[in-house]
């Protein structure tokens, strides 16, 4: 009778201890950020918050410490309040001994920017349902940034009761703003010589930390600002010594001797990208803290390193000393586009444009070597040309035709060797152009599933473009069938460049974010297999369909006499899915990716 007691006692407390559970590990009643800019182009920047922990988890491992980053070089920073209010009321200011400056951890292998600094604040004295404020300034010099200027993130990793941006210029400056995803618009006020946009935020969500959201944080609330325009922000970064692409003997010698080896233009531009991308280390540092600025190539090239914009602009050097006309290139999000807000935080990255002649314009990156021109992933971007002459962008907005299209001519021999042909069509942003082009042996790389590169006995690039690629293939499979019980199984042929690419393997039952994809898609295979006589498929599948508004899944596996008929067609036509189509998504994709589709089970008679 004790043990019941216990056991039902248990249960009771059990229940009401999770009845009692936080909705979050903590709230954010109050934020405050405060942007001024000066008569004399300094710049302050003011944070505060008042922040209350709601668990355990919130203090041991999320909130128990604050870090701000800065150059000292450039910037003072100073805390004017860094306290604790624990639950019964006692104050615990923080200690001498709990701020400390350390190097911030993306600078640790850029020798350039080891002047940079993080001050780790520590709070003492939390508990359950304790209230952390900070208060803090930081100071930067007339110079160092173009403009006042910020794209701010209107949501954190817990909730906001009320969050306040403060924006203070002088009476003769403009400025533009636009806030997305929520309805908030300034108050104005007129001071002494200035003027205060006073935008106050309340009731927002905190962050979800589901895969696959929108990239470049596009479904977030955010305020972008800026006192100058897109034309004076192209201007700061084009009118930079770096960018006049002044060279030394090191760097004309990589460039005589890669034109010693090869006279075809091609190869030598992406050989020129190989050394930018893979020889020089990428310093990672956010571009606010090099004050967007960048040091002249020869300068990168001796020290082996670089950020992407410097990366961008060596790149852009190494080929017009070819005799390449290039030109580095800021990316922003079109959502975000503005002539009138000149904010250069917005920019994602830095790549390159390359225009050879007699070829098609390239856009290539400096950090990363690409299977394919990268204008088939800027769908919903703009490209901002950094020259000095004017502002020039482009707006992508076009559907490419991804489309990934394997035909095949399989069979099953008496002995159970599994032999045939293939031929795989690739277009666009699915083919492998650049790969292809540097090495025809790639072609072996993009087949998978039931065949692996060592299964294929000879390969045929019939023709390599940039739009569209056909290749053909002979295979003969190495190894046995997978047999059980006079049962075999044949795992179905794929190209590596379509859904495959995507490594989208399982997706919840639900979601509450908006669901982005790599890319929009049409891949298509189409397998006559031809089988023994004693042989027969146990799992036919007349025809799986399942429609959308913004895509299609088709799968159908029959046997006529000896041979299988496989067809199988997965289209999608939007980059996002909205939460209110991601049931259907997600079964698309299941049914895509169910093994059981993907397989042939035969039985010999």
């Amino acid at each position: 009778m004790k043990k019941i007691i216990t056991i039902l006692f248990s249960l009771i407390l059990s229940f009401s201890l999770t009845g009692q559970q936080p909705e979050s590990d903590a709230m954010y009643e109050k934020i405050i950020k405060e942007f001024t800019l000066h008569e004399d182009g300094s710049m302050e920047y003011r944070y505060y918050k008042k922040l209350k922990l709601n668990t355990h988890f919130s203090f041991n491992r999320l909130y128990g410490e604050t870090f701000i980053v800065y150059d000292p070089n450039f910037q003072d920073l100073k805390i004017k309040k860094a306290i604790v209010t624990q639950k019964d009321g006692p104050v615990v200011p923080s200690p001498e001994n709990a701020f400390n400056e350390v190097l911030p951890r993306f600078a640790a292998n850029a020798p350039y920017f080891n002047h940079l600094r993080e001050m780790v604040v520590t709070h003492a004295g939390l508990e359950l349902n304790a209230v952390i404020e900070l208060d803090y300034t930081i100071h930067t010099k007339a110079g160092y940034f173009p403009t006042l200027m910020a794209d701010e993130i209107i949501t954190e990793s817990s909730p906001i009761a009320e969050e306040v941006i403060l924006i203070r210029i002088p009476s003769t400056e403009v400025l533009n703003y636009k806030v997305f995803q929520s309805r908030t618009g300034p108050e104005v006020f007129e001071l002494e010589g200035y003027k205060e946009y006073v935008f106050t935020f309340t009731g927002i969500a905190e962050n979800t930390h589901e895969h696959y959201q929108p990239s470049k944080n596009k479904n977030l609330p955010r305020l972008v600002f800026s006192s100058g325009n897109l034309a004076e922000a192209q201007q700061f970064l084009s009118n930079q010594e770096a960018l006049t692409y002044k060279t030394d003997k090191h760097l004309q010698a990589i460039v005589s001797n890669l034109q010693k080896d090869s006279t075809d233009m091609m190869s030598i531009i992406l050989k020129l990208q190989n050394i930018v991308a893979n020889d020089v280390n990428t310093y990672n540092i956010p571009p606010i803290y090099a004050g967007y600025k960048a040091r002249n190539p020869v300068d990168v090239w001796k020290s082996n390193g670089g950020t992407p914009f410097e990366k961008s602009i060596l790149l852009v050097t190494l080929l017009r000393e070819a005799g390449v006309h290039a030109e580095p290139l800021a990316i922003m999000p079109t959502k975000f586009y503005d002539e009138r807000i000149g904010s250069l935080p917005q920019i994602t990255e830095y790549l390159v444009q390359v225009n050879p002649i007699d070829k098609e314009q390239m856009i290539l990156s400096p950090i990363k070597p690409a299977k394919q021109n990268l204008i088939y992933s800027l769908n919903e971007c703009t490209m901002l040309e950094l020259n000095g002459s004017k502002l020039n962008t482009y707006n992508i907005q076009e559907n490419f035709g991804n489309k990934v299209v394997m035909n095949g001519k399989l069979s099953l021999s008496d002995s159970l060797q599994f032999t045939g042909t293939a031929e795989v069509i690739l277009f666009e942003k699915t083919n492998p152009y650049y790969k292809l082009f540097q090495d025809s042996s790639y072609s072996k790389k993009i087949i998978g599933g039931g065949l692996s590169a060592k299964d294929i006995v000879s390969f045929d690039n019939i023709n390599i473009a940039q739009v569209r690629s056909n290749l053909n293939f002979q295979f003969e499979k190495k190894d046995s069938l997978k047999n059980y019980q006079n049962y075999y199984f044949i795992e179905l042929p794929v190209c590596k460049e379509g859904v495959e690419s995507w490594h989208i393997n399982y997706l919840n039952s639900n979601r509450k974010t908006d669901f982005e994809i790599p890319f929009q898609l049409n891949e298509q295979y189409s397998f006559t297999i031809t089988l023994p006589e004693d042989m027969q498929l146990i799992n036919p599948i007349e025809i799986i369909e399942h429609s959308t508004d913004f895509g299609e899944v088709i799968i159908s596996n029959i046997q006529n006499d000896t041979a299988i008929t496989v067809k199988r067609m997965f289209s999608i036509s939007q980059n996002t899915i909205p939460v209110s189509s991601y049931r259907e998504f997600k079964k698309m994709l299941d049914l895509w990716n169910e093994k059981k589709y993907r397989e042939l089970v035969l039985k010999k008679n």
